[in-house]
C-alpha cells in the first residue's frame, strides 16, 4: 500500500477506533506494524540507523525506561534503568535484576524513534525495533523526562533513512513431527547438561519447540490442562514464590525474575500488573501447556511451556534459579503437584 494511501486508511481507521493499538491496526490494514510507523507519526517517526549495538550501549543514559516485548498472544514489560549490554557475535544480553533480554541481533531489520500521545495527552517518547520484515521485536519507552535531553542527543545522533520492509518469510509449520529418531532423541535430551544446551539439540534434529516437547511426551514432557497456567499463577501470588517469566519473538527472550503480586483479568485477556513488571496474556493463545523437565549437571530443571493454536510458543515460567543454586523448595513441591494433574497421553 502506498504511503499516502496507507496514512488515508490509517487515519479512517483510527476516526472509528480511536483506541485501536498500532499492531491491530496493521492487521487490520493487511501490513506490518513496522510499515505503519510512518504513516501513523510521520515526522513524529524518525527512522534510525541499524547500529543496534551502538544504540542499545546508549540507552544507559536515559534513566528507568519501560521496555516492552510481545507476540501474538503474550506482552511483558518491565520498568527500570537499562544495563549495559554484552555481545557475542549477533547475541546480546542485558541483565540486571529488573531487566533481563536476551537479543538475537540476526533478526532485527530497523528501529524508529516515535514521539507519539498516551491518552491522557501527554507526549510518550519510544525506540521502536523491528524485523526486516516489520515484526515488533521491543520498544523501550522514556519514564522520566529529566533524560529527555539524553533521548533528543540519541536521536540525533543515529537518525537514518527510511528502512524498506521486506515480505516476511514463508510461515512455517510448527506443529509438524519430524522423522526423527526417536530413541536417539530422547537419549540426547538425557544427556542435557545445561537447559541452554536445549536450543543446540532442536537445531540438530531440526524440531521446533512445540515438536520436541510432543515427541518427548510421557518421558520428559507432560501435557498439562491449559487451566494449570491460570493456576500456577493463583499459586504463585499466594505462595510469594519467586518465578521465572520468559516472553519472546524472533528478536529477543524478554525475562522477569520475582514475585507475583496482583492479577487482574480485563478485557479477556489475564493481566499482572506490579510496579516494575506487567504480563499480558490473551487466553486464546493458551492452546497447549506443558511441564518440561530438562536434565542438568546440577539436577532437572522444570518449566511451565504455553504454546499457541500453531504450535507457536507464547511463554515459558521457571521457579527462579541462579547457576549453581538450587531451586526454590516451593517451586518443586508444586512441581510435584502439576505432575499429578497431567493430562493421559
Amino acid at each position: 500500500m502506498l504511503s499516502a494511501s496507507l496514512k488515508a486508511a490509517y487515519q479512517r481507521l483510527r476516526s472509528e477506533q480511536p483506541h485501536l493499538y498500532l499492531r491491530d491496526a496493521a492487521a487490520q490494514l493487511g501490513v506490518s506494524e513496522g510499515e505503519l510507523v510512518p504513516a501513523a507519526y510521520e515526522n513524529d517517526a524518525i527512522p534510525l540507523k541499524p547500529d543496534f549495538t551502538a544504540i542499545l550501549a546508549e540507552l544507559t543514559q536515559l534513566g528507568p525506561l519501560m521496555g516492552l516485548s510481545r507476540n501474538e498472544w503474550a506482552v511483558i514489560e518491565t520498568t527500570g534503568p537499562y544495563p549495559s549490554p554484552t555481545f557475542e557475535g549477533p547475541i546480546g544480553v542485558l541483565h540486571s535484576p529488573i531487566v533481563d533480554l536476551r537479543l538475537y541481533l540476526m533478526h532485527w531489520g530497523y528501529g524508529y524513534a516515535v514521539r507519539s500521545f498516551g491518552r491522557d495527552g501527554k507526549p510518550l517518547y519510544s525506540l521502536q525495533f523491528f524485523t526486516p520484515w516489520g515484526e515488533a521485536i521491543h520498544k523501550v519507552y522514556l519514564k522520566d523526562s529529566a533524560f529527555l535531553p539524553a533521548w533528543e542527543a540519541l536521536v540525533s545522533r543515529f537518525a537514518g533513512s527510511a528502512p524498506e520492509t521486506v515480505p516476511p518469510p514463508a510461515r512455517q509449520n510448527l506443529r509438524t513431527l519430524p522423522a526423527v529418531d526417536g530413541a536417539q532423541f530422547l537419549a540426547d535430551w538425557k544427556g542435557l547438561q545445561d537447559t541452554h544446551d536445549f536450543f543446540a539439540l532442536l537445531r540438530r534434529y531440526g524440531l521446533s519447540r512445540w515438536a520436541a516437547v510432543r515427541l518427548a511426551e510421557g518421558t520428559y514432557t507432560r501435557r498439562l490442562p491449559t487451566s494449570a497456567f491460570s493456576e500456577l499463577l493463583a499459586w504463585a501470588q499466594a505462595s510469594q514464590t519467586p518465578i521465572m517469566f520468559f516472553v519472546g519473538n524472533a528478536g529477543i527472550h524478554h525475562i522477569f525474575t520475582g514475585v507475583v503480586s496482583t492479577i487482574s483479568p480485563a478485557r479477556g485477556w489475564i493481566n499482572i500488573l506490579d510496579d516494575v513488571f506487567t504480563l499480558h496474556l490473551n487466553p486464546a493463545g493458551l492452546a497447549e501447556v506443558y511441564l518440561v523437565e530438562k536434565p542438568t549437571r546440577e539436577g532437572p530443571i522444570y518449566s511451565v511451556e504455553v504454546f499457541g493454536p500453531e504450535g507457536e510458543e507464547v511463554l515459558w515460567i521457571f521457579g527462579a534459579r541462579k547457576p549453581g543454586q538450587p531451586v526454590p523448595p516451593a517451586w518443586l513441591a508444586y512441581v510435584e503437584k502439576l505432575k499429578g494433574a497431567a493430562m493421559a497421553t
